[in-house]
């Protein structure tokens, strides 16, 4: 009997003096843990603060915004090329000239899209839109367009149908009259090229009037020219390389829609004459 009360009496002061033992340690651990937690707390506060995310609606939202702009104005472009349906979606201070509606059936876009994006800097850009008409044909356009943030975008002016998908440049600065001594020659380089561009079926029927090296694909008779094209020149300057804007009013002959558009070329003089080196969408 006594033997079992001393052993118990042994395990209770077994556990006292255990738990005595222990004590300490929970003490040094718990704090252990608030000293981490001041820490944290105190680099926390101190840190810097970290970057904000962008908002939705950066630069991906943005180039979305423009390419979905793109392809409904290329969309009523092609419905209807009059200043009238085309207002709402130009930029302040834009125009364009008046056009008219396909009248044959099967000219009006069934659908379109986006095949090139070319951010050219200063909020611009040039997106080249592929509509497939109803009657299975397919035109590209190149559409300038201006961009102010996340949804705010707007058409530059008329658009250019290129051959095919092509990186287009658009210029910040307004078109001005062509300057220099070269500036006869650059217009009537510009009257003749334009007219066989429109109507040529191989890029060798474009050679007279191609720079060396030159690579320009004709649009083969796709479109008729109205009149003389209107030339304009970007940036200002003589030299011998020259960009420039060329304007002017077109038939579809397959559909019957009549359309402003506007070409930018790259002309350049060698030996005493002006070729054209290069076709691009255009602001007008």
């Amino acid at each position: 009997m006594s033997d079992g009360v001393g052993r118990r009496f042994d395990r209770a002061v077994g556990r006292r003096t255990l738990g005595a033992a222990l004590r300490p340690v929970g003490r040094v651990a718990l704090w252990a843990l608030l000293c981490l937690l001041l820490v944290r707390g105190a680099a926390a506060v101190l840190a810097p603060p970290a970057a904000e995310a962008p908002p939705h609606g950066g630069e991906g939202a943005i180039d979305r915004a423009g390419t979905a702009f793109a392809i409904r104005f290329a969309r009523a472009y092609l419905e209807d090329p009059s200043p009238g349906a085309l207002d709402p979606y130009l930029a302040a201070g834009a125009r364009i000239g008046a056009g008219r509606p396909p009248s044959a059936r099967g000219a009006e876009p069934a659908q379109a899209e986006v095949v090139h994006f070319s951010d050219v800097g200063d909020g611009r850009a040039v997106v080249t839109v592929a509509c497939e008409l109803r009657d299975s044909r397919t035109l590209y356009l190149a559409v300038p367009i201006v961009r102010h943030g996340a949804g705010e975008v707007a058409a530059l002016g008329a658009p250019s149908i290129v051959a095919v998908p092509a990186v287009a440049g658009a210029d910040p600065e307004r078109p001005r009259p062509p300057a220099g001594s070269g500036a006869a020659q650059i217009r009537e380089l510009v009257g003749k090229f334009l007219p066989a561009y429109l109507s040529a079926k191989e890029e060798s029927d474009l050679r007279y009037y191609l720079a060396p090296g030159a690579s320009v694909v004709p649009l083969g008779g796709a479109l008729h020219l109205h009149g003389t094209p209107a030339v304009d020149q970007l940036e200002g300057g003589e030299g011998p390389r020259r960009q420039v804007i060329a304007s002017a009013r077109v038939e579809d002959p397959a559909g019957g829609a009549t359309y402003p558009l506007a070409w930018r070329l790259e002309v350049r003089e060698r030996g005493g004459r002006w070729y054209v080196s290069g076709v691009e969408g255009a602001v007008s």
